[in-house]
């Protein structure tokens, strides 16, 4: 029985100490509460007026601009410092430039849609491609070193790397000399 389940929605008693890094139950959660935003989405589509006056629209679109800007720096050191945060902060960018090319052209009117449809098309989707592609890269790494890892001796207990007790036991004699 539990062979036609797919893996992603079996469930350990004990998730913490199975490897992941990310629980089991969070692909399911989030799968589902997918599917639930399919009735919400469509009675937005339903209801909500074609044309709507926004107030505070500079500051909308200026905090918007400025969140970007600080994801885009954010992303810049941590691939400076090599971090692993990179895959995150890329993922993020990229979502954020998808979201800025969307609602620049969908606000936009007349001549103005040209002019989004242009950025959007040669800037900011080819710069969100180019995060998910820095992303990926991040990611892909890890995937190639947790083999290894794992046939050293380092286990993921609670979310967290946990090395050997050869490595930790070596660890201790270098820190006593």
């Amino acid at each position: 029985m539990n062979r036609l389940v797919p893996p992603v929605f079996r469930f350990r008693r004990n998730a913490h100490d199975d490897g992941r890094i990310v629980p089991a139950w969070v692909g399911p959660a989030y799968l589902m509460a997918a599917t639930l935003m399919a009735p919400w989405i469509f009675l937005l589509l339903m209801t909500l007026p074609d044309d709507y006056r926004a107030a505070h629209w500079r500051l909308a679109w200026g905090g918007f601009d400025a969140g970007l800007g600080l994801a885009l720096a954010i992303t810049a050191v941590l691939i400076m410092r090599r971090s692993p945060a990179t895959q995150t902060a890329a993922a993020i960018t990229g979502t954020l430039l998808i979201c800025d090319a969307w609602f620049d052209i969908v606000t936009s009117q007349g001549h103005q849609i040209v002019y989004s449809v242009l950025l959007a098309v040669f800037v900011e989707l080819p710069a969100a491609l180019f995060c998910f592609w820095i992303a990926r890269g991040v990611e892909r790494v890890f995937e190639d070193a947790r083999p290894y890892l794992f046939a050293e001796g380092f286990r993921i207990r609670h979310r967290r790397l946990v090395p050997p007790a050869h490595i930790v036991a070596l660890e201790s004699q270098t820190d006593e000399q």
